[in-house]
């Protein structure tokens, strides 16, 4: 399946096999084995050649027909940024909410204090556009 995809890709694209060899710095000759089914390419010309067409990976090896492309969009960027603050804050509760009654006066003392240095040298982080939902699960029985 690579074979035929990678010949269908680069045929889109209108590049001969010498020019696609050219920006994989290979032989053309190394080119016709993979589109004869000869061999492969190793995983860094996979990344490359997914850089090229613009295609995931999957798709190229013929793996997958989602050919949508492998670039994260501003909106999935911010996405995966949002779901990884979540992720740190939730550790970081739990992370507290595990500590014995020493432990979180301790913290909460220290971000007492930081707050306090924030607002004496005016460096408090806006957080208006931050929503905190804190859910406990039911009890086990």
């Amino acid at each position: 399946m690579f074979a035929q995809r990678l010949k269908e890709l680069r045929k889109k694209s209108n590049m001969t096999q010498v020019q696609l060899a050219e920006r994989l710095d290979v032989s053309k000759g190394t080119i016709a084995m993979w589109e004869t089914g000869k061999r492969q390419p190793n995983f860094e010309t996979l990344n490359v050649l997914s850089d090229i067409f613009d295609k995931r990976i999957d798709y190229i090896l013929g793996h997958s027909d989602d050919d949508s492309s492998p670039n994260l969009t501003e909106e999935e960027i911010d996405q995966l940024g949002s779901w990884e603050v979540e992720t740190i804050f939730k550790e970081a509760i739990r992370s507290y909410l595990s500590l014995d009654d020493y432990g979180k006066t301790a913290v909460e003392n220290l971000i007492r204090a930081e707050r306090h240095r924030c607002l004496d040298q005016q460096t408090l982080c806006d957080i208006d556009n931050i929503v905190v939902k804190i859910q406990a699960l039911p009890e086990k029985k």
